[in-house]
């Protein structure tokens, strides 16, 4: 029979660890445990390359673009709507629970988090709001960051307006047939209504007026995304319908339409039509557009798809300039995307796309060239601070 043996400095070790004398040698003294010193970490001042990133279906977590690390966790299941303040001093979280989980008393608050420690601060009770799948436009601020608008279904459609400054909800607009909020520059908020029109609700002291516009899109043959963008800055906004017609509208009282334009035909390709064996490029996914106001830029997630395939992934990036308009860049992307944003500054832009293997890549918007890929676990839906 073959023996083995550990060697003897092994052995040795082994054996004044356990606290025996052998040949004389004392026994070991036991090191001296320091106390652990517990704190409560700070994050500092959010920056232009923050991005809040939703991630799996119970919470958003902050990212540095810069390094592709995680700073921090918010807790949001993924029927939660997220927006941060235009300070980025607080992030809102609207949030619905049930007493026993699934069922039961249902409850709904506004949550106001703490930016820079991300305590939670204030719980502002809600009446009953829509849920789906994240929308941003399902809770949207007001520029001077006064006021929160929140689309309800209970089940006939409104907008609760929140007094952020005294942490309560000021009152709830009625909006039949609508949906969805689109921020006005000053004191108001648009919604999309079911006849291709607009409902314009303008908030003055404590008096509403509600006014309505004639239709501008076609809702039954080609209707818009949900996920179309404004500028909260100027409350101008891009309604973009599914075979890539965009409708620039400046929001307000008496909404201003602008000429349409189609974003295949901006990039030299004949307009996408509403035929199901039609094959073109075509914008899709969860969450398709970013709309870089500070340059006036449209990043559209693209595919090659027929009509109805407006939640297909992306694999490419089409930037325009939206002024002229024409197509300014095609972006390709390491794998196909359910969602992009774009950070706020001239700079150094970066492209936050969620790739359909819960990564994120972080690419430049400039050069197009992919910086990170970050192991972000996101569902699809991302934001970005206001400029």
């Amino acid at each position: 029979m073959t023996c083995f043996s550990r060697p003897r400095y092994l052995l040795l070790a082994s054996v004044i660890g356990m606290g025996i004398s052998v040949g004389g040698v004392a026994k070991a003294i036991p090191p001296v445990l320091q106390p652990e010193q517990s704190d409560v970490a700070s994050l500092p001042p959010m920056g232009d390359h923050s991005v809040l990133v939703a991630t799996g279906e119970q919470s958003f977590s902050l990212y540095d673009g810069d390094r592709g690390r995680i700073l921090g966790t918010l807790p949001a299941d993924m029927v939660d709507n997220i927006a941060i303040s235009p300070d980025r001093k607080d992030i809102y979280v609207a949030v619905t629970m049930w007493s026993r989980g699934d069922h039961g008393t249902r409850e709904d608050f506004l949550r106001d988090y703490d930016a820079h420690t991300l305590d939670l601060t204030h719980e502002i009770e809600l009446p009953p709001r829509g849920l789906a799948v994240f929308k941003q436009q399902n809770l949207e601020l007001s520029q001077d960051g006064h006021w929160a608008f929140i689309f309800d279904m209970s089940p006939a459609t409104g907008v609760t307006v929140v007094d952020l400054h005294e942490h309560k909800a000021a009152r709830t607009v009625d909006i039949p047939g609508c949906a969805l909020v689109f921020p006005w520059a000053h004191d108001g908020f648009s919604t999309v209504c079911g006849d291709g029109s607009l409902t314009n609700v303008a908030l003055a002291g404590s008096s509403v007026n509600v006014t309505h516009s004639k239709p501008f899109f076609d809702a039954n043959r080609d209707p818009v995304f949900e996920q179309s963008q404004v500028d909260r800055k100027t409350g101008k906004a891009l309604f973009v319908s599914y075979t890539g017609q965009v409708y620039p509208v400046t929001l307000g009282a008496t909404p201003v339409m602008g000429k349409s334009w189609s974003l295949q035909a901006a990039a030299g390709q004949p307009a996408a039509g509403t035929g199901q064996q039609e094959q073109a490029w075509r914008p899709g996914g969860d969450q398709p557009f970013a709309w870089h106001e500070a340059d006036n830029k449209l990043y559209v997630l693209m595919h090659v798809g027929g009509y109805w395939t407006h939640k297909q992934e992306g694999t490419e990036v089409w930037v325009y300039d939206v002024t002229t308009p024409h197509l300014l860049q095609r972006i390709d992307l390491p794998s196909p995307a359910k969602g992009i944003t774009v950070s706020p500054d001239t700079a150094n832009p970066q492209i936050y796309a969620m790739l359909a293997s819960r990564k994120m890549a972080i690419l430049s918007a400039t050069t197009g060239q992919v910086e990170k890929t970050v192991e972000a676990k996101s569902s699809g839906i991302s934001i970005v601070p206001q400029p």
